[in-house]
């Protein structure tokens, strides 16, 4: 496992470092300072100040002691999720998920409008009713403890309208330029804007299965398959925010080039099919994401690819297997198999990733910037 990559000790840089200590006790789902000082390269001394200080702030506290070795019981500090709360809403081409984070990423409501394909109205009125149910009865609204809401929709989303089978109108609404200023015209919060895809990898990152890693790629199959990709333990939007967007990756099938989006989305697999079709519809899926994982790895030299996304776990695990059995016998000659893992978040990952948004813009380090490499 690749340990995070180190932080500094150079003066003016507190503020970086305490964003350094909470994103790694987050990721390590608690840690001792002396595990802190490894984690981070830096020095005991510091480890000990900050995680003191922020043990005083109420962002930690003290979870327990752990025994073994030599010397006495360690103290092990973790994230106090009552420091602060946000919403995630993921707006998806047939449902909205919206859920309530608390300040450790844990969730404590959740809520899912499946259906048509939604407007910005309703999706506005969906927010605002999770937000009476759940925090109209509480000060969090006019304080500091209610930390914003985070968005997370695809960049497209009224593209591909013969897959989805919307109207023009229906399309054209997301299009428009003023559509972020439109949803925060209707709420009355900060607001923070990201991919679906990059929220989904986002969620894997720091509370999902890719928390001990640097490097990969984390596949979301919904209605139309997303992706993410996260690089030096940091999520890569690349120029557009649209880094990992798979749907439109061409891959070969039937001896022939087409889209992604078109063989390993759910929107082209009937819930009634018989196990039959089912299990032919997961091959067609597995060849084509072994086409796509060949491609993304072969660029990206990935540590692993994380499959999750609104199937049944077992639909995931056949995905994976098919994958690993696929690289078991037909990996190039010069590559190297990333590992095939699959999530836990499932149909929630993007709306998770959307919730944590506030957060890492308040309190995760710019790992890309500002890390040294060991």
């Amino acid at each position: 496992m690749h340990t995070m990559r180190r932080g500094t000790n150079a003066g003016g840089m507190r503020r970086y470092n305490e964003r350094l200590i909470l994103s790694a006790v987050r990721r390590m789902n608690g840690a001792s300072k002396a595990e802190l000082a490894r984690m981070t390269a830096l020095s005991p001394q510091a480890v000990v100040r900050i995680v003191d200080e922020l043990d005083e702030e109420g962002l930690l506290y003290q979870a327990g002691r752990r025994t073994g070795g030599m010397g006495q019981p360690a103290t092990i500090y973790r994230i106090n999720g009552k420091r602060g709360y946000t919403v995630g809403v993921e707006v998806g081409r047939g449902d909205t998920t919206i859920v309530l984070l608390d300040f450790d990423g844990e969730r404590k409501a959740i809520s899912r409008h499946a259906g048509s394909f939604p407007s910005i109205e309703t999706v506005l009125g969906h927010v605002s009713t999770f937000i009476d149910e759940h925090l109209a009865t509480t000060d969090l609204l006019i304080s500091e403890g209610f930390m914003g809401i985070g968005i997370a929709m695809p960049w497209f989303l009224g593209e591909w309208r013969d897959e989805l089978g919307i109207s023009v109108d229906q399309a054209d609404e997301w299009r428009r330029a003023d559509v972020a200023d439109r949803l925060q015209a209707g709420l009355s919060w900060p607001i923070f804007f990201e991919n679906d895809g990059n929220a989904a990898a986002l969620a894997q990152l720091l509370c999902g299965a890719g928390v001990d890693l640097q490097d990969f790629l984390a596949i979301n199959i919904g209605t139309f398959i997303g992706g993410g990709i996260v690089l030096g333990g940091r999520v890569h939007q690349g120029r557009h925010g649209n880094a990992g967007a798979l749907a439109s990756m061409p891959v070969c099938a039937a001896g022939q080039s087409d889209y992604l989006i078109h063989h390993a989305s759910l929107y082209a697999l009937d819930q009634n099919i018989v196990a039959e079709e089912r299990a032919a519809w997961t091959q067609r899926c597995v060849d084509a994401l072994a086409f796509a994982v060949t491609s993304a790895n072969s660029l990206l030299d990935l540590e692993a690819v994380i499959i999750d996304g609104a199937l049944v776990p077992e639909g995931l695990n056949m995905i994976a297997d098919g994958l690993r059995s696929h690289f078991s016998t037909n990996a190039p000659p010069d590559f190297f198999t990333p590992e095939i893992r699959t999530g836990q978040l499932g149909k929630v990952a993007a709306a998770v990733g959307a919730g944590l948004l506030p957060l890492h813009a308040s309190f995760t380090p710019d790992l890309a910037s500002l890390f040294k490499k060991e």
